[in-house]
C-alpha cells in the first residue's frame, strides 16, 4: 500500500466522511506523485478530492513541501529578492506586460525573478514565457545560471521555467489539462522557491477567490518568505486594476492585512482595467512584446502605467521607498531615462 492510497482512501469517501490530511500524510503523497511511479488516474482522484473536500492548511503545506523537496536551489548574493507569481497559465483576456516587470524592478533597485512555462491547461493563456522568448530571451536558463543573472547588478533578474526548476512537476502537465479542473498545485507551484536571497525574500502574488489571502498570506509565514504582497489581480495576476481600487493584502507575520491599492494615489488615471488587445479580442504574445517594449521606451498608455503602477507597488511593499508617491516618481524615472530598457536588453 502507498502513501498516496492511503491518502485516497481518508479524502475521497464523501461530503459526510472524508477526512484532513496530516502534513506527512499530503507530503508523503504528493511525493509518490512526483517520483514518476503513481497511477495517474490515482494522482487525479487524490488532487479533485481534495479540491472537492477543500484543502487543509496542513495539507496544502505538505504537497508544497514535496515540491520544494524536488527543486533545484541557490541562494543568490542580493540582500532582498521578489518573486514575482503571475499564474503558469497565463492570460488570455489582458495582455500581460508583467512579462516586463521584474526588468524594471531590478533597475529600480530590486533584484527580481519570474517562474512559469510556455503554457499549461486548461487555460492556455499567453505566458511570460511566451513574450521573453519572442523577444529573444533564453527562456530555458537553468537555475545555476538564473541565480548568476540576479547576482549581475547589471541584470538583476530572470525568468526561470518550471521544466529547469521542478521537472518532476512538470512532468504533470498532461494529466493536469486531462483534469480540467485546476488542482491546488496551481497556487503552489507560484510559491516553489527556486533562488532565494542572503537577507529577505518577498512573493508577491495574485489572486481572484476571496478566501485565498489567508491561504496565502499562512503559506508564506510558513515558508521561507519574509513578506507577501498579495493582490486582487487582473485575471488572478501580480497587476491590480488600473481603473479603480482594489483590495489587496500585505503579510509581514502570516496574518493577511487589508491593504487598498488605489492607482489614484499613484498618480494613474484610466478608463480600461489593464492592457487590452488593440485589433480583436484575442491576445497575442507578439502583440504582447510590442506594447511591452513601447511602454519601456517610455510611451504612455496603459502599458506604460500597468509598468509604473506594478514596479511601484512592489517596491513600497519591500520598503525601498516608503510611500507611494516616491516609488511612483522614481520608477518613472527609470523608465523615461531608459534604464529599464537597458537591463531587460542585457538578457538578450
Amino acid at each position: 500500500m502507498s502513501a498516496l492510497t492511503d491518502a485516497i482512501k481518508k479524502v475521497a469517501t464523501g461530503p459526510h466522511l472524508s477526512k484532513d490530511l496530516s502534513l506527512e500524510e499530503a507530503r508523503a503523497a504528493m511525493s509518490d506523485i512526483l517520483s514518476g511511479d503513481a497511477d495517474p488516474v490515482q494522482a487525479a482522484i487524490f488532487f479533485i478530492s481534495l479540491r472537492i473536500k477543500r484543502e487543509t492548511h496542513d495539507e496544502n503545506l505538505g504537497t508544497y513541501q514535496a515540491l520544494q523537496a524536488c527543486t533545484t536551489q541557490y541562494s543568490a548574493n542580493v540582500e532582498q529578492l521578489l518573486l514575482l507569481s503571475d499564474p503558469f497559465n497565463g492570460f488570455n483576456r489582458h495582455c500581460p506586460v508583467h512579462a516586463f516587470l521584474p526588468a524594471v524592478l531590478a533597475a529600480s533597485g530590486l533584484p527580481t525573478l519570474s517562474q512559469g512555462v510556455h503554457e499549461m491547461g486548461p487555460k492556455f493563456g499567453v505566458t511570460h514565457s511566451q513574450v521573453l522568448s519572442l523577444a529573444g530571451i533564453d527562456v530555458d536558463s537553468s537555475v545555476e545560471q538564473a541565480r548568476d543573472r540576479i547576482n549581475d547588478r547589471e541584470i538583476a533578474w530572470a525568468y526561470l521555467d518550471q521544466a529547469q526548476a521542478t521537472p518532476a512537476l512538470f512532468a504533470l502537465q498532461a494529466l493536469r489539462t486531462r483534469m480540467i479542473k485546476r488542482p491546488s498545485l496551481a497556487t503552489l507551484e507560484k510559491m516553489v522557491m527556486p533562488i532565494k536571497a542572503l537577507g529577505k525574500t518577498h512573493i508577491q502574488i495574485g489572486f481572484v477567490h476571496k478566501a485565498y489571502p489567508t491561504v496565502l498570506a499562512e503559506m508564506a509565514q510558513a515558508t521561507d518568505f519574509s513578506s507577501a504582497l498579495i493582490i486582487r489581480g487582473i485575471e488572478g495576476g501580480v497587476l491590480p486594476t488600473l481603473r479603480e481600487p482594489a483590495n489587496c493584502f500585505q503579510a509581514m507575520s502570516g496574518e493577511a492585512n487589508s491593504c487598498v491599492l488605489n492607482p489614484a494615489d499613484f498618480g494613474l488615471s484610466q478608463t480600461t482595467r489593464g492592457v487590452l488587445p488593440s485589433q480583436n479580442t484575442e491576445v497575442t504574445a507578439a502583440e504582447t512584446l510590442d506594447v511591452g517594449l513601447q511602454a519601456l521606451s517610455g510611451q504612455s498608455g496603459p502599458a506604460f502605467d500597468s509598468l509604473v503602477y506594478g514596479a511601484a507597488i512592489g517596491l513600497w511593499h519591500c520598503g525601498l521607498h516608503d510611500s507611494q508617491q516616491r516609488a511612483v516618481d522614481h520608477v518613472r524615472q527609470v523608465i523615461q531615462s531608459g534604464r529599464a530598457k537597458a537591463y531587460f536588453e542585457r538578457t538578450l
